[in-house]
């Protein structure tokens, strides 16, 4: 080994033995005079203390802690007020106090405290109701005081601070604040100026509290706070400053500042946060419980950029301006009503909207700016949104909207009324009105929603539309829809109407909702209508959370709103169509509810003439009950039975019928859903008069023709005029006695026609040739001829596959017989 090594390991390790034997020989020192320096000790504490108690229970040397220097361990110590016997609060509960003290002070025989170290303690802040402290134990005496007077000084200040397993806890009665505080470790410097001080720590601690009103509850309740910082104390403003700077709240990065003043009466405090890409839920929870939950209506799956200022005074009652404001960007927001999606936004929150009133939930507001997203891949524009008093919230704003219609498709899941294919919309809404379920907020929903050129399906009838246009105009609480132009494969229908108070009744009562509908039309073909007659499409069943994702509130209850409103209908239309069925000049009132179309009036012109009628429709899906009383006028009666498909009578048809028919029917029946008549469902009166009329080959008539008559025309009889009134029962047409005059032949006719089967006539026909009586203008007269000479008594009947048979007989008279009259 070199020389100077040797020589330079020789010196140090001497002076490393000096040092060692004069921190030993201090360390001896301090232990042969433990009693004196415990009682310079308690000296100097008391002399900060003003009444009050001071205890500590043992006293030893700390030789390795803080070497070089040396270190005091005091063991059990307490502090105490004057009245501690009333609250029982100790100011100070410590089981081990570190005092690191200066080693050449020492030599001089002083006591200079550089460090104290706390473990494993309390230390409460106590103030009650009246403004009474037990830190009132800790102000300095006044200059003359004992102590003082004696000649001796105040002691050295403490420049270090140090705790370990410590509970800071200030509970101001008064003032209704609670700080408490459980800090794992914390590492401070305390450095005096010209102004005041400057404490300088690393801590961790747990926020057990941070209520600055304890009524209204904690900020960062249960956090985890982290962080290097200053502190900074102006003794001549008395002015408490903590400078922005970082910490971690659960590992969460901000930047924080405050400042207290305890000077001026108003003792104003401010605090400072700002967190950048902080969750919403994250940054909710380091509030106030009421607060946090007013947010919790709200979801933001992306983090954001959030700031909070809290502004107030330490006086008793005292409710601190709280404000705070975010940012976002391409962010999932998710309520209770809806979700957003791509949705990009500024916004805030305070709890005094309206400056100067008091700051509760009744003046507490969120606000929205600029907002952009996309509702159920609808896009979405507001500029500015407030959520207002959140006791009952209520939301306001204008929003804008323009997209495909195709867009709607994704809003209801393939669940929806409407199936789009084309077409495009624009909205322009201001709302006001509740956002809760089951609050008592009237909504105020006024602007427009236009649709243009739209091609959709309405899914619960398997209806076509193409050509649609259509304004739909909110005023407040109603709705009113101009300007409604839709078409067809073979229909095109103008139309508008209004649904009062929607606003109100949509969610909560649908079924109390009256839409006034109004339709012009130059043609309708009702049979693409028919699907109206059965049950509504059931839409295709989706999961609860699938619905919770995709289907919006508003959207599904439309669904419920026109399965359940009322309809008032008006018709005008040029032309109608329903299968064989042709009218002009249709005039329709109607009312349509869940299970009934009930027809007011419809008046037509149909066959040369005009059909009058009112009814009902009973809608049971596969089966509709039907109702109808009609006044037919001069109609052609072989037109009408070709539009009713010869009423389900097989054997007599259109083609064999001419005339101008008159009658007043009353009449039930059932309807299929396919709108076809269902068989044997008929009955009711028909009470006919039928002028100018023929039947034309009519087989039944024709085949009496094949036995006698074979010299007349049988094809084409023609009838003057022919009065009845018939009784339809099912499958049954029940004929009363009438006597038919005829080019042909007389007849009377009396009995049941069967619909199929079930034909029962009893038919007697003289054989007087009506042409003999055809210059005698008395009817009397000429029904008298009718029975002159040989009549035939015929008994028609069918047989089960409905064909009628003829053959002789009459009631109770089964065999042919003759009748001789007077001539």
């Amino acid at each position: 080994m070199r020389k100077w090594i040797r020589i330079a390991f020789i010196v140090f390790g001497s002076l490393l033995g000096v040092l060692v034997i004069l921190w030993l020989g201090l360390a001896w020192y301090i232990r042969q005079h433990k009693t004196e320096l415990l009682h310079q000790i308690s000296d100097i504490l008391n002399d900060r203390l003003h009444g009050g108690q001071l205890v500590i229970g043992d006293m030893e040397p700390s030789l390795v802690r803080s070497f070089p220097d040396i270190s005091v361990s005091l063991e059990d110590l307490s502090v105490k007020d004057s009245l501690w016997a009333q609250h029982h609060h100790n100011l100070l509960e410590v089981s081990r106090v570190f005092v690191k003290v200066n080693t050449l002070a020492l030599l001089h025989k002083k006591l200079d405290i550089k460090q104290v170290s706390l473990e494993k303690g309390t230390i409460y802040l106590y103030t009650d109701s009246t403004g009474y402290t037990n830190t009132s134990v800790l102000k300095r005496k006044a200059q003359g005081d004992s102590a003082t007077a004696a000649g001796r000084s105040m002691g050295p200040d403490i420049t270090g601070l140090q705790l370990v397993d410590m509970r800071f806890v200030m509970d101001n009665q008064e003032k209704e604040k609670l700080f408490d505080f459980d800090i794992d470790k914390l590492k401070g410097t305390l450095k005096n100026n010209d102004t005041g001080w400057v404490f300088s720590m690393s801590t961790s601690v747990l926020v057990k509290s941070l209520s600055f009103n304890t009524a209204r509850g904690s900020f960062i309740k249960d956090k985890r706070v982290e962080t290097s910082l200053d502190v900074e104390f102006n003794r001549k403003k008395k002015i408490l400053f903590i400078p922005q700077q970082g910490l971690e709240i659960d590992g969460q990065p901000i930047s924080a500042g405050a400042n207290f003043s305890f000077g001026d009466s108003s003792r104003q405090f401010n605090v400072h946060i700002v967190a950048e890409q902080v969750l919403l839920s994250q940054a909710a929870s380091w509030l106030t419980p009421k607060i946090s939950e007013r947010l919790d209506s709200i979801q933001l799956q992306k983090p954001l950029d959030a700031e909070f200022a809290l502004t107030g005074h330490m006086v008793p009652h005292d409710l601190p301006l709280v404000n705070v404001t975010w940012k976002t960007k391409d962010n999932i927001a998710i309520t209770k009503g809806m979700e957003l999606d791509e949705c990009s936004f500024g916004g805030g929150f305070t709890n005094e909207w309206v400056k100067g009133q008091p700051r509760t939930d009744d003046n507490s507001t969120i606000s929205l700016y600029s907002l952009k997203a996309r509702c159920y891949g609808i896009p979405v524009m507001a500029d500015t949104v407030h959520i207002t008093n959140l006791r009952h919230p209520a939301l306001t704003g204008y929003f804008r909207s323009e997209f495909p219609l195709t867009d709607l498709n994704n809003a209801s899941n393939g669940d929806g009324v409407f199936s789009f294919t084309s077409g495009t919309a624009k909205a322009a809404l201001y709302y006001k009105g509740g956002i809760t379920t089951g609050d008592t907020i009237t909504p105020y929903l006024k602007g427009t929603v236009q649709v243009k050129q739209g091609v959709l399906e309405y899914t619960p009838r398997n209806l076509q539309f193409k050509n649609c246009n259509a304004t739909l105009d909110f005023t407040g609480q109603d709705l009113y829809l101009k300007d409604v132009s839709i078409q067809t494969q073979n229909s095109s229908l103008l139309m508008d109407g209004s649904v009062r108070n929607i606003t109100n009744l949509y969610f909560t009562a649908p079924e109390k909702l009256q839409l006034d509908w109004n339709v012009r039309s130059p043609s309708i073909s009702l049979d693409e209508f028919r699907s109206f007659l059965g049950k509504r499409k059931s839409g295709v069943a989706v999961s609860k959370a699938a619905n919770r994702r995709k289907v919006s509130r508003v959207a599904s209850q439309l669904n419920v709103m026109l399965n359940s409103c009322n309809v008032n209908l008006k018709v005008l239309v040029d032309k109608l169509t329903y299968g064989h069925f042709i009218a002009q000049k249709v005039t329709a009132d109607m009312a349509l509810s869940q299970t009934e179309i009930l027809l007011r009036k419809i008046a037509l012109s149909h066959a040369g003439g005009s059909i009058q009628l009112t009814g009902n429709v009973n809608q049971d899906g596969t089966n509709n009950r039907f109702k109808i009383n009609t006044d037919i006028s001069n109609v052609h009666i072989d037109q009408l039975f070709y539009a009713f498909d010869n009423f389900g009578m097989k054997s007599l048809s259109s083609k064999n019928l001419q005339g101008i028919f008159s009658a007043k029917v009353n009449l039930s029946g059932n309807v299929k859903d396919n709108g076809q008549m269902a068989p044997q469902s008929m009955y009711g009166m028909i009470s006919f008069d039928l002028r100018q009329a023929a039947l034309i080959h009519f087989k039944p008539i024709e085949d009496i023709g094949d036995v006698v008559f074979r010299k007349r025309n049988l094809g084409n009889i023609t009838f003057d005029n022919l009065k009845n009134t018939l009784t339809l029962q099912g499958n049954k047409i029940l004929i009363p006695a009438m006597q038919i005059n005829s080019s042909a032949l007389y007849m009377n006719v009396s009995g049941v026609y069967g619909m199929p089967t079930g034909t029962d006539l009893y038919v007697d026909v003289p054989l007087r040739n009506p042409s003999k009586d055809e210059g005698i203008t008395d009817a009397e007269e000429r029904k008298k001829r009718s029975r002159r000479g040989i009549i035939l008594h015929l008994h028609a009947t069918d047989d089960s596959n409905g064909k009628v048979k003829i053959k002789l007989g009459g009631k109770g008279n089964p065999a042919a017989e003759k009748d001789k009259e007077e001539k």
